[in-house]
């Protein structure tokens, strides 16, 4: 079902399984073949503090690193290592980036992400080879990532950074996002929201919104 935008002045558009194919399960399987760790194992990793930590900027990218070789026993180099955390991110689709460009005569146009770094310069890289006339930032009016802001999703103080930032309305903001309970923060504090199922992508659904 397409979504209605035309009372909409603003898109606030989630980056990984979203805008990027995510795959968090590859990952999983790649740390799992850099130890003696389970893949069971290696999923309960990702509840510890460092992860968070690292999303927010309050740790850098050595100490992540670090973190990481404790954790999986892992004593090899360092690009081993980035590999394996990289290897969730998937492709973005080109016509991703033809809808970003016609919507932006229309809307303001807004990305907002729980990130770090090792992973964007992975995805600045995969952007640049699909669209290398157009850097990737250039597709929103501003972006805004957890690693730099200090804030991630679901935290309020994320939205509120954006919306200090912007001074958008938030009955006139629209945020499409791939996890529920960020999606439940934005509209308690206003906003219009859409979580995006694995099986509907944002092509289809803005796409035919213009047709309203």
């Amino acid at each position: 079902m397409a979504l209605d935008i035309t009372e909409i002045d603003a898109i606030v558009f989630d980056l990984g399984g979203v805008i990027l194919d995510l795959h968090i399960e590859r990952t999983y399987q790649a740390f799992a073949g850099l130890g003696d760790l389970s893949l069971e194992e290696v999923k309960q990793l990702s509840n510890l503090d460092f992860f968070k930590q690292y999303e927010t900027g309050d740790i850098d990218d050595p100490t992540f690193r670090a973190h990481l070789r404790e954790e999986l026993e892992f004593k090899g180099a360092e690009d081993i290592l980035d590999e394996a955390w990289n290897a969730m991110i998937g492709p973005i689709a080109k016509n991703k980036f033809e809808l970003l460009d016609q919507l932006s005569s229309t809307h303001k146009l807004y990305l907002m992400s729980n990130t770090n770094e090792i992973h964007m310069k992975r995805i600045l890289r995969i952007a640049n080879h699909i669209s290398s006339e157009k850097h990737f930032y250039k597709y929103f009016d501003k972006v805004f990532l957890s690693c730099e802001v200090g804030e991630r999703k679901p935290n309020v103080g994320f939205y509120e950074h954006l919306m200090h930032e912007t001074d958008l309305a938030p009955d006139r903001t629209l945020f499409i996002d791939d996890l529920e309970e960020n999606i439940t923060t934005a509209k308690n504090l206003g906003w219009k929201g859409h979580h995006l199922k694995p099986d509907e992508s944002i092509v289809e659904l803005l796409n035919q919104s213009n047709e309203y």
